[in-house]
């Protein structure tokens, strides 16, 4: 019972943002521990970068019309 090629693969299309944000967030807190002064602006950078996507992705939401939404959802 195999899916098709497309099926086997849309686990990564589902995970490789949170798996790149953990990465680099797990990097910038060791970063902040390891590397003194520029570990601290490394953490920065990478701690807040999955806040700053995430309020981007909300305001973007927020001023979209409902059915444009509606259409990108369903891909129409």
């Amino acid at each position: 019972m195999h899916g098709s090629r497309g099926r086997s693969r849309l686990w990564i299309r589902v995970f490789a943002a949170p798996m790149l944000f953990a990465c680099a967030t797990i990097t910038g807190l060791l970063a902040a521990l390891l590397w003194g002064a520029i570990g601290q602006y490394v953490a920065w950078v990478t701690v807040g970068a999955p806040v700053v996507f995430i309020a981007w992705v909300w305001v973007r939401r927020r001023t979209q019309k409902p059915e444009q939404f509606g259409q990108t959802l369903h891909g129409k």
